[in-house]
């Protein structure tokens, strides 16, 4: 399996006695729109006749999978000549790790997955609704939580494909779940967040069900985020880099350069974070979902948020990434824009203190709509010079493409109403 620029996976069934051969397949699949429909991205297009990309399997990153009978492995996608492909998201993460640890630092991941699980009704615009009973409560269990057995899969599922899961709770709206990834090194960590995406649309699937990573499914319930969390060690070995103890607030001047960097860049950074029209409806004032330039302890109306936990649990958590979110851009963006703070020397100020809503600390905050974040993202080039100024190209043709087709609807932006076209364009696929 490999992941596109749209945050969808691809791969092949193979016989496991060839895990150690390389396969061959168009490398259209980086090039082309959710709908289908191949863009004419030079080098990757009809312009070299839809040439070959090679995908080798990483053998140690097999595990077992979520069919009977059939293991799942992570592939490197590499160009005809044998160099890693530039537009290969994988690859994009791989380079900002890379990054870090130029200048001494390991980074670790660990990922919150939010996703609503929809049942069938006819009744419903979509066919779906949330399936969810009247007791439901965030966090809860039995009857208060998930009634549909959905979390239980989730649960085992996770533990036999060894994903280190934390757990499995019940979010805030009726029928929204969240799987907790135990944290680990930044690359290896995502090809598990990656996989188990996959994994709860199939489980949800076998049942009859539908699990979506949409940013906002519904009006009138909070959206789903893809939270990542962040820490440094040294690679020569030794304690979290991000924690000082005798600094105010526990903070390394590398913690509050981070966050620095990550403010300095947020706008643009929101372009890899949020890559769908409908992820604009979460991102939004009053859903506490990553709105605000700014951060905060233990503060959940900040975008970058430092947990309580100190030691080797304390963290940067981005809370702004789209359930829909690729994993590893996502990622990759968060990592290069901290690096940027660190290179750049960008303190992070003072912190957000109570209810961002009413009295933010900052007048900057995330792009209103997709076709503005895309523009910050564009006009961000030391950020663009850090994700690979090819893959930014590819990846900017690939979501204006995806916004063409929303603008050729001529509907007015109403970020509190969840168009027909949306839910239909986006359900089989998030």
């Amino acid at each position: 399996m490999w992941s596109d620029l749209n945050g969808l996976t691809h791969g092949r069934y193979i016989p496991s006695g060839r895990i150690e051969h390389h396969t061959h397949h168009a490398v259209t699949t980086l090039v082309m729109g959710i709908d289908g429909e191949i863009l004419p991205v030079a080098g990757y297009s009809s312009d070299v006749g839809f040439r070959d990309l090679t995908a080798a399997p990483l053998p140690d990153t097999r595990r077992p999978g979520w069919e009977p009978d059939t293991d799942v492995v992570i592939c490197r996608l590499t160009d005809h000549s044998g160099k890693p492909l530039t537009i290969c998201p994988r690859a994009a993460l791989e380079r900002s790790i890379e990054g870090w640890r130029a200048i001494g630092f390991e980074p670790y991941l660990g990922f919150e997955l939010e996703f609503y699980v929809l049942a069938p009704d006819p009744d419903a615009e979509s066919g779906w609704s949330p399936a969810a009973g009247p007791g439901h409560r965030v966090y809860g269990t039995g009857l208060g939580g998930d009634r549909t057995g959905m979390a239980i899969a989730y649960f085992d599922m996770a533990e036999a494909m060894q994903l280190g899961l934390e757990g499995v709770l019940s979010e805030f709206s009726p029928g929204q779940l969240e799987v907790n990834l135990h944290y680990g090194p930044a690359l290896e960590a995502t090809d598990r967040a990656v996989l188990c995406k996959e994994m709860t649309r199939e489980v949800a699937d076998d049942a009859g069900l539908l699990a979506t990573y949409l940013g906002r499914p519904h009006a009138t319930s909070v959206g789903s985020g893809l939270h990542i969390n962040m820490s440094m060690v040294p690679v020569a070995g030794g304690a979290n880099a991000l924690e000082d103890r005798d600094a105010e607030h526990g903070l390394s001047t590398v913690a509050r350069q981070c966050l620095g960097g990550l403010i300095a860049h947020h706008e643009a950074v929101a372009g890899y974070s949020a890559p769908l029209t409908n992820s604009f409806k979460r991102l939004m004032p009053g859903l506490i979902a990553g709105y605000w330039a700014n951060w905060g302890l233990d503060n959940r109306f900040s975008t970058y948020r430092i947990p309580a936990e100190r030691g080797a649990a304390m963290r940067i958590e981005n809370r702004m990434p789209c359930g829909t979110a690729s994993p590893y851009l996502a990622a990759a963006a968060m990592l290069n824009a901290a690096l940027l703070g660190v290179v750049d020397g960008q303190d992070c100020q003072d912190p957000q203190h109570g209810d961002a809503d009413e009295s933010p600390n900052t007048d900057r905050h995330t792009p209103h709509t997709l076709s503005e974040a895309l523009d910050a993202l564009e006009a961000d080039a030391v950020l663009t010079e850090a994700m690979g100024p090819e893959l930014t190209s590819t990846y900017l043709a690939l979501r204006r493409h995806d916004l063409s087709r929303w603008e050729a609807l001529e509907e007015k932006w109403n970020p509190e109403e969840i168009t027909r076209w949306e839910l239909e364009t986006y359900l089989p696929f998030y």
